[in-house]
């Protein structure tokens, strides 16, 4: 039976707002002065483009490089938010039966093609695009090794890709008998009703 909407919904902002909480929690000082001129730098540039002080090239050139730097500056944020968003929807979730805390308090649960516990390698395929693990790492990884231009390039594709990969799996889970989704797809994986057998969870 197709779970409700409402429901994978439902446990997604809980899941998301819990997982963002500690991130912020623990991030919370690791913000720079850098970082802060930055976000400054780029609110001016944005002004002087809409005031005509500079053309469109001049804008995404210099905005180009201001991102790059942000994502410098944030690489231990980064690297905090994908250890824990691994940790949180891929990790916990594996040993707890295909349940985040989102979906036990929604008594829904994630299982693989069979209708089994879904592995920890299917718990990662589905989670690498809706939560942008992907950009992410990738950010981690080249930041520092690729030009500006190369980075922003790449780094905007695979942001396209997460987009897609989310807006398509939205329409899928909204509209498909099934419910699956294209990460459900790609991950070979389910969201189901939990069922109790006398008094236990399966």
């Amino acid at each position: 039976m197709k779970v409700s909407f409402f429901k994978r919904m439902g446990a997604f902002i809980l899941d998301y707002f819990i997982v963002i909480f500690i991130v912020s929690l623990i991030t919370m000082g690791f913000g720079s002065n850098k970082t802060n001129d930055l976000t400054d730098k780029m609110s001016k540039l944005l002004s002087d483009y809409q005031n005509g002080e500079i053309t469109i090239d001049e804008y995404k050139d210099e905005t180009y490089k201001i991102n790059y730097e942000l994502q410098k500056c944030n690489l231990t944020t980064n690297i905090v938010s994908v250890t824990l968003y691994i940790g949180y929807f891929v990790v916990f979730a594996t040993l707890n039966k295909g349940q985040t805390l989102g979906k036990k308090l929604l008594k829904i649960k994630v299982v693989n093609k069979d209708g089994n516990k879904p592995s920890i390698w299917n718990m990662l395929l589905r989670s690498l695009f809706i939560y942008n693990i992907v950009s992410a790492l990738f950010s981690i990884i080249f930041v520092n090794i690729l030009s500006v231009n190369t980075f922003t390039y790449i780094y905007t594709i695979v942001g396209y890709v997460e987009f897609f990969v989310i807006i398509v799996s939205f329409f899928m889970v909204t509209y498909k008998k099934d419910g699956r989704g294209l990460h459900d797809m790609i991950a070979g994986t389910n969201v189901i009703e939990e069922v109790k057998n006398n008094g236990k969870t399966i």
